[in-house]
């Protein structure tokens, strides 16, 4: 199993990791298919549809490398007892893949979720909201589903106590491409191309979304940007949100001691 297992909080960088692979490794894929009813996302097989499991299982035999792309918490994909065929090959996944985790801080996390997922409510009842990023095949909801800040800083505190994960700052490979990028490789045991290069952001999103579609049917090559919605990268959160001291004050305090940059 030649396989790249990278994971992360949702809106964490996910794809500029993904697509950074595929940039400086040779014949590294992301693979898209018809049948998935995503990308190539680890949590699809809780869908326990057989069509699913097939395409994973030709996908994952690939000679090249292939990324696998994952929002899961480690407890969710690190199944200690399986109880299916589907649940034994998330399984087989994490304990053979080299892994990835990819984080950022918590503020543009939460932003960037509020406006792709687009809800009714304003961005401080969001914040509030429980978290809904749940395999109920595999746990139940737990005091740290309390609030989408709380998840967050869970998530990210579980990846880090997995030894044989290498951590990815989102804000270091933004700020630090060809220093992180190397690093990573090294870990991933790849050898480091001549120049290191950074993945764009397409200039044309409707162009993008149409080159992803005839991807997804077989008819034509992954775009550079693998992203389902792409978006401008920034450390910074957008200056119209957590402007109410209530909001700041929230955050701080669901979030904990969790520090990172």
């Amino acid at each position: 199993m030649n396989t790249i297992l990278v994971s992360s909080h949702r809106r964490s960088g996910t794809h500029f990791l993904i697509d950074s692979l595929r940039k400086n490794i040779d014949s590294a894929e992301f693979p898209n298919h018809y049948s998935l009813p995503a990308d190539f996302n680890i949590g699809s097989l809780f869908s326990k549809q057989e069509k699913v499991y097939t395409v994973f299982k030709k996908l994952i035999d690939s000679p090249t490398p292939v990324i696998i792309k994952s929002h899961l918490l480690p407890e969710e994909c690190n199944i200690q007892t399986p109880r299916d065929k589907y649940e034994v090959l998330i399984k087989e996944i994490f304990d053979n893949s080299r892994k990835l985790y990819i984080y950022r801080e918590g503020k543009p996390v939460l932003i960037s979720l509020y406006k792709f997922l687009k809800p009714a409510c304003s961005f401080s009842e969001f914040i509030r909201e429980e978290n809904d990023h749940i395999v109920k095949e595999i746990r139940t909801q737990q005091d740290f589903d309390a609030n989408r800040v709380r998840y967050w800083s869970h998530h990210i505190r579980q990846w880090l106590q997995e030894a044989s994960v290498k951590q990815v700052s989102f804000s270091d490979l933004l700020t630090r491409f060809p220093e992180t990028m190397a690093d990573v490789l090294n870990f991933l045991g790849f050898d480091l191309p001549p120049s290191l290069e950074k993945p764009g952001i397409p200039s044309n999103l409707f162009l993008h979304g149409i080159q992803k579609k005839l991807y997804s049917l077989g008819l034509g090559p992954l775009p550079e940007n693998s992203s389902v919605r792409p978006n401008q990268v920034s450390k910074a959160p957008s200056t119209q949100y957590f402007t109410d001291l209530k909001d700041e004050a929230y955050y701080q305090t669901q979030k904990g001691e969790l520090h990172i940059d």
